[in-house]
């Protein structure tokens, strides 16, 4: 039979002003490695918005462009890191521009993610935290928030499998 999912949400409030910004996400009752019936955490699917604070598209100084990006980590991280490091999960970054002559949102952008539904039977996480960084642009006239909604199961691991899990993921 199959689990059933559930959803992890969080957001980051990544500013406007090009300083990282983070928010730690508590999984302590998710994953559980201390125990005599250890279960870690499946993260399935990433599903991730980048908003104003009232979920509107952020808006941007005329003829301006500027970038954002978010990450998504199991340590706790004081700016954006590669895909090569260890504690990498998900993240995306966009460039934006707003070419029009007055306040508006970006109406051109490219955009890149890599999320956990890319990889093969998504990402098992085996730490009690998870950290969701970002970056908003100095151009954009608002603060710029990313949100997640994490699709995920829990299931059982031995415990010698979960500590070498957990040590891969520092």
């Amino acid at each position: 039979m199959a689990k059933n999912t559930f959803f992890i949400r969080a957001s980051v409030n990544a500013g406007n002003g090009g300083a990282y910004a983070q928010t730690e996400i508590d999984l302590g009752s998710y994953t559980n490695l201390g125990s005599s019936k250890p279960e870690v955490l499946r993260i399935h699917n990433v599903l991730v918005s980048m908003s104003d604070a009232s979920g509107l598209i952020p808006q941007m100084t005329n003829d301006t462009a500027d970038s954002a990006a978010w990450q998504l980590t199991t340590q706790t991280q004081t700016g954006l890191v590669l895909l090569t490091d260890d504690s990498f999960i998900s993240g995306g970054r966009g460039s934006f521009r707003n070419p029009d002559t007055t306040v508006h949102a970006p109406s051109q952008v490219f955009d890149e993610q890599i999320l956990a539904q890319d990889y093969t039977g998504g990402y098992l996480i085996a730490v009690p935290n998870l950290f969701l960084g970002g970056i908003g642009g100095n151009n954009f006239t608002e603060d710029v928030y990313f949100s997640v909604m994490l699709e995920c199961t829990t299931e059982p691991m031995s415990k010698a499998s979960a500590v070498a899990l957990a040590v891969s993921q520092q």
